[in-house]
């Protein structure tokens, strides 16, 4: 008996057979450890003939340890850039702030007419 759906059309769903393969079982695993807590759950059909159809519908899916880590470096990076950030604005804050303050020639009239 053929499983429905096909090899073709799960394997649209996939980037290998490899994953396929390997996504199928594990699904198929899981459904049989639910089942054994609730014997009524997903009726009579076999496990792995539920884990392909759950694939095919796009209720099971995967991530690629490689993105995964992708994403983790991403993510440093962008933290680092944010510290470096915060950094640098603050060192322009305590730079400016060590700065004196000029006096503009309005201060400097004002304060020789306060002296006269």
């Amino acid at each position: 008996m053929m499983i429905k759906p096909g090899i073709t059309e799960l394997s649209k769903c996939v980037d290998s057979r490899y994953t396929l393969v390997s996504m199928a079982a594990k699904r198929a695993r899981m459904i049989g450890k639910e089942r054994m807590e609730d014997s009524e759950a997903y009726g009579n059909e076999k496990s792995v003939t539920v884990a392909a159809d759950e694939i095919a519908s796009g209720k099971v899916g995967y991530i690629r340890s490689e993105a995964v880590e992708k994403a983790g470096e991403w993510e440093r990076e962008k933290a680092a850039a944010i510290m470096s950030l915060a950094e640098s604005e603050r060192e322009a804050a305590e730079a400016q702030a060590e700065e004196p303050e000029e006096e503009t020639a309005e201060d400097e009239q004002i304060t020789e007419e306060d002296a006269e």
